[in-house]
Formats: structure tokens, C-alpha cells, sequence
């Protein structure tokens, strides 16, 4: 089975930590700083889940970045039942609803312990019903 995960991010702590603790867990972790990129990346890594920030450059309208490529993703039939998780900074109640109910599976607010975050992408990968066509493993 493939072990990809793609994290958006543009924090690169917050990058390195999150693919040294998935890493660790035999995850292979594909990153980028950017919203627009990271749908991108998704269509062609076919990842197991899929980790957002929600500050981040490549927004979409009145969206942030995160919450555009969240809505892009969801939207997207091939790619509708991909399991995202976000994880920021970002505390107020308006974007914790709007993300749940833009179809975010989870929602993890920084600053956040490693091993938590690693049973929270475990859990997603478990329950996620996405079938992707081919079987290649993610490439970094």
C-alpha cells in the first residue's frame, strides 16, 4: 500500500517536523508551501491524506489559501473523499466551521504534539474510503 502524505505548509518548522514524526512512522511525506500546488501535487502523488495550513499563499477569492485548496479538492470528484486534515494556527470558531464544513476530516490547531498528530493520520488513513487507480508508491 502506498504510504504518501502531502502537507501544505509555509512554515518549514512546521514542514520539518510534521515529515520527521510521519517519517518516523514509515509515511512518506511530499510538502510544498503553496495552495495552488498542493491540489497539483495531490492529482499526481495520489496521497493516503492530505494536511493543510490554512495561512498560506495560493487563496482563491475571499478563501485563504488552505480553504481554497480544501474547497478545490472536495469539489473535485476524483479526489472528493480524499481525507484532509488541517493544521494552523488559525483558532477562531468561523474557520474551524467553515473548514468542517468545507469537508475538512480533522482539525488541529498549533502549536500540537507530534505523536497526536501521528494517531490523527493514522485514524484518517484507516477509516478513508479514497481508491486511487494505480498502485505506485509515492515518489519524493
Amino acid at each position: 500500500m502506498k504510504r504518501c502524505i502531502v502537507i501544505a505548509d509555509d512554515d518549514p518548522t512546521i514542514v520539518s517536523l510534521v515529515s520527521l514524526r510521519l517519517g518516523l512512522a514509515r509515511y512518506d511525506v511530499i510538502s510544498t508551501n503553496d495552495a495552488i500546488a498542493a491540489v497539483a501535487m495531490v492529482r499526481v502523488k495520489e496521497p493516503l491524506v492530505v494536511i493543510l495550513d490554512v495561512q498560506m499563499p495560493g487563496g482563491g477569492g475571499h478563501l485563504p489559501g488552505g480553504l481554497s485548496a480544501l474547497s478545490r479538492l472536495k469539489a473535485d470528484p476524483r479526489t472528493s473523499k480524499l481525507p484532509v486534515m488541517m493544521l494552523t494556527g488559525e483558532r477562531n470558531t468561523e474557520t474551524v466551521m467553515q473548514a468542517m464544513n468545507g469537508g475538512a476530516d480533522d482539525y488541529i490547531v498549533k502549536p500540537f504534539d507530534p505523536d497526536v498528530l501521528l494517531e490523527r493520520v493514522s485514524r484518517l488513513v484507516k477509516s478513508s474510503a479514497m481508491v486511487w487507480p494505480s498502485e505506485a508508491v509515492c515518489e519524493l
